[in-house]
């Protein structure tokens, strides 16, 4: 079955109550249908300028809530005193060919020097989709990304709503259309072959210097194979996070978070986060909570804290609650170099700063974990390393460990339960992220690549698209399992367009990511013969069952619906072949954590299809073949 993602950009609208401000509206892409373009803050787009001019141009997209072409709100752009090429571009939708993608289109105003387009993208440098003129509608590519450049002429009417599609499908075939919206008519059809594998869309705009033209796009919808993500790969989340600006602090290109801390206590998450915008690198410190980690009511009276007169910036920072103590770390900045300083409070917003706690010079952004009486802080140092060090008090630290990574790098940690091992991560530079282990916190192994930032998009900047890894941990900072990996991180895109440093860079977005093993509750899974799962929906905060293997000699669609190792009906589920190749498939079932000596038995379709016994440490394998296209429930017994 297709999926249809319907999406489009925009304003939240906020109230507010009780010092908190509510988002009225899902933040992000989800993989379901969504009408107009009502998320007005741009938060899963970003412009990105394809023009040729030397100066820094400011993009002049708006939202539109006065006429828009459908619902409240449509995305306007509008002309100035420059010639604009710009791309509305996102890599938030997921374009499994074969995909079409398609959106509504007005202009005003004047018609003989404008285009309005819509592009996939494997890249900045090749893409290729449909660009309509005044003067007609023609395939709109860059770099070698099709055959031939036709061009069909049409005549557009201003005024008129026009409907832009474009389609591929799996031999690459490409499929253009300018339909008009009201009548119905097809005015252009362009069929071409293309090279390129969509790794996003965008719209296209184009208007020269002093033209009177405003172009709208509206109802952005996509229409791709289905949604599948592969196991024990890093990958982005479509539900994006996003949280609303803070109203007390200059926001002349906006605001960006980074830094940012999240505890998960009692099912409720808790982020603390770095406020800056283009004045200073960092005002302070924001707050938020959430019942689900994706919905966020932001604290409105911040920043919470910010440095002292005697520091010009503030950067990471990173929680922990110990004792009944929220106790922060964070990066405060001097003429000379960088250091760490401390604050508690009782209820995470109310904090009492107590100046610094690492003294020595080009100790920043600290991650910080809890165990056993000890504090340990993993830091950059001197510019290119990262630092390790531990306390008995969090406050007074001790070097122990120096860590050549031979670049500018971030860092983050967590400790997980299930191994007793210590987990560090290094982002940023032109490595992507990186991972070690540890058994001690202080001694870590080789650092190996785990992820890196995709070709265009988001989180499209090679030297730190992904960045600033907050894992969802416990007040401590531990993990029950790194098979379980969701994390928040900040998503940094390509500076284009001549942008003067992080001054005018304000399109950062807090992203939801993760890696997943294992067999997750009411997710439909492909148990593929290499031993990988594909899962057909992101297994955020969704239950894992544990001591639950599937294996397969040929693709096999598998839901587990309940378990319950200790129980009389120890798993149920829906269990389907998918290989259209005759003979039969072997699936394989093994479990762990069962009662040792005791008889269990598989069923499919309610025939007793094999049983097995099991061992001593409580395992067993069930190892039974189905039919090709063969459907059913499946529910394994004890006897």
């Amino acid at each position: 079955m297709k999926k249809v993602i319907k999406v489009i950009l925009l304003i939240s609208i906020l109230f507010a109550t009780k010092g908190y401000i509510f988002a009225s509206d899902p933040p992000g892409l989800m993989p379901v249908n969504r009408d107009g373009f009502e998320t007005g803050d741009w938060r899963n787009f970003r412009p990105h300028y394809v023009g040729d001019s030397e100066d820094f141009i400011r993009p002049n997209f708006v939202i539109n809530d006065t006429d828009p072409i459908n619902g409240q709100f449509s995305l306007r752009w509008k002309s100035g005193d420059k010639d604009h090429k710009w791309l509305m571009l996102s890599n938030a939708f997921y374009l499994k060919k074969p995909v079409n993608i398609s959106v509504d289109f007005r202009v005003k105003g004047e018609t003989d020097n404008f285009a309005a387009g819509l592009v996939m993208m494997e890249s900045l440098n090749s893409y290729a989709g449909v660009k309509v003129t005044g003067q007609g509608a023609a395939i709109h590519k860059e770099g070698d990304a099709t055959i031939g450049k036709p061009i069909k002429e049409m005549a557009v009417k201003a005024g008129n709503v026009y409907r832009l599609s474009v389609s591929m499908a799996d031999d690459y075939s490409m499929v253009t259309e300018v339909t008009e919206k009201n009548s119905g008519k097809v005015v252009s059809r362009i069929k071409t072959s293309t090279y390129i594998d969509p790794e996003a869309l965008s719209m296209y705009i184009e208007t020269g210097e002093d033209a009177n033209t405003t172009i709208d796009f509206d109802d952005l919808e996509v229409n791709a194979d289905d949604y599948r993500i592969p196991s024990g790969t890093y990958v982005r989340s479509p539900q994006f996070v996003m949280l609303p600006r803070l109203p007390d602090v200059k926001q002349d290109q906006g605001n960006w978070v980074g830094g940012q801390s999240t505890i998960v206590n009692d099912g409720e998450y808790l982020m603390w986060y770095r406020i800056r915008d283009n004045q200073e690198r960092g005002r302070g410190y924001g707050f938020a909570r959430s019942s689900d980690g994706l919905n966020w009511d932001k604290y409105e009276k911040g920043p919470l804290f910010t440095h002292d007169p005697d520091f010009s910036s503030n950067e990471k920072i990173s929680v922990r609650k110990v004792d009944g103590l929220y106790r922060a770390w964070y990066t405060v900045n001097a003429p000379d170099s960088w250091y760490t300083a401390y604050a508690t409070s009782e209820d995470g917003i109310n904090w009492e700063k107590h100046g610094l706690v690492i003294n020595e010079t080009y100790c920043k952004d600290p991650v910080v974990i809890y165990l056993d009486g000890t504090y340990y802080l993993y830091s950059i140092k001197d510019n290119d390393k990262i630092g390790v060090y531990t306390s008995p008090d969090g406050v007074d630290f001790t070097h122990r460990n120096t860590i050549d990574v031979g670049i500018h790098r971030h860092v983050a940690a967590f400790y997980e339960k299930k191994s007793g091992l210590f987990h560090l991560y290094s982002t940023g530079g032109h490595n992507g992220v990186s991972h070690a282990v540890s058994s001690n916190g202080i001694d870590f192994g080789l650092f190996k690549n785990v992820w890196n930032p995709p070709a265009v998009g988001l989180d499209d900047w090679d030297r730190a698209g992904i960045t600033y890894l907050s894992f969802p941990a416990n007040q401590y900072g531990h993990l029950e399992d790194a098979e379980s990996l969701p994390v928040y991180y900040q998503a940094r895109n390509t500076w284009d367009n001549n942008i003067p440093g992080w001054h005018y860079h304000g399109g950062e977005r807090i992203v939801l990511g993760g890696k997943f093993e294992g067999i997750y509750k009411g997710v439909p899974t492909i148990v593929q013969p290499d031993g990988k799962y594909h899962y057909e929906s992101f297994p955020f905060r969704v239950p894992k069952a544990e001591g639950l293997t599937f294996a397969a000699s040929r693709p096999v669609k598998v839901v587990v619906d309940r378990w319950n190792m200790k129980g009389d009906t120890t798993v149920s589920g829906h269990l389907e072949t998918l290989s259209e190749l005759p003979g039969r498939t072997m699936v394989q079932v093994k479990m762990e954590n069962l009662v040792p000596g005791i008889r269990y038995k598989l069923l499919i379709n309610g025939n007793n299809t094999t049983e097995a016994v099991a061992d001593k440490y409580g395992k067993l394998l069930f190892n039974v073949t189905v039919e090709r296209k063969e459907e059913g429930e499946f529910v394994i017994l004890r006897e």
